[in-house]
């Protein structure tokens, strides 16, 4: 049985966001992905062990087939190495794109189930081509001077969800990506260097602060992509679990 999702009128639409009709504001993302944090680190560190157990799977596995860490360093990357990469990449990119979504839910005031991270798999073909797109575009631009590099890494943030969420094709999920956040772009480069800064000095006390910091990036992210672009009922009923109901 599905669970009924209710309309809410202050998500943002992708029509809206394209128009420039959507609101970000930095201060206002952060303190309602704080307040939501309390409550959701579970739920978003439960997620987060798959993702983690996954990589340290693969790194592992691979990393016994790849020889000595001497011989791994002391020689380029080996064609056991490159398919370790590959595999890394098909593996945990759809666990991105649930990660996102969870975040999405919880923005929405929902209790999303945590093994929903798993359930994009099926999507793993066009999140992987659209992920190679997207870096060819950037590094081109890196490559033109730098600043049109950073310009497209920011403007395509959401388009890896959006692709999936709006039933997009690759190029059409890039150039919508990169329309919506370039009503916001500043704000979201902004929001980019705080969550940075945040993460980063997290990891230098210990870790610790990582507690609250990586639920807060998740959840701060799914803000972000309500507010910008709304997220489709479909995408919902994906992420939740069966019990829940709306908040």
């Amino acid at each position: 049985m599905d669970i009924i999702i209710e309309e809410q009128a202050d998500q943002g639409s992708l029509k809206a966001g394209l128009a420039g009709e959507t609101e970000f504001r930095l201060g206002d993302v952060l303190k309602e992905a704080w307040e939501r944090t309390d409550g959701n680190k579970r739920t978003v560190w439960f997620a987060m062990a798959f993702y983690i157990g996954l990589a340290l799977l693969i790194s592992i596995f691979f990393g016994l087939l790849g020889g000595s860490p001497e011989e791994q360093v002391a020689g380029s990357p080996n064609a056991i190495e490159q398919i370790g990469n590959l595999v890394s990449a098909l593996v945990l990119m759809p666990i991105t794109v649930g990660l996102t979504f969870l975040g999405v839910a919880i923005a929405r005031g929902y209790s999303p189930n945590p093994k929903s991270v798993l359930g994009w798999y099926g999507e793993t073909l066009r999140i992987f081509l659209l992920a190679v797109l997207m870096n060819v575009m950037i590094v081109l631009g890196l490559l033109l001077f730098v600043i049109p590099g950073i310009y497209l890494a920011v403007s395509y943030q959401i388009a890896l969800p959006l692709m999936i969420d709006k039933k997009l094709g690759l190029w059409e999920a890039l150039e919508s990506s990169r329309k919506v956040i370039g009503h916001h772009w500043f704000a979201v480069l902004g929001y980019d260097i705080v969550l940075a800064l945040l993460l980063a000095i997290s990891s230098l006390l210990l870790g610790v602060p990582l507690i609250w910091t990586i639920p807060l990036a998740i959840i701060s992210f799914g803000v972000l992509y309500r507010n910008l672009v709304g997220v489709e009922a479909d995408t919902l009923q994906r992420v939740l679990a069966q019990e829940d109901v709306p908040a």
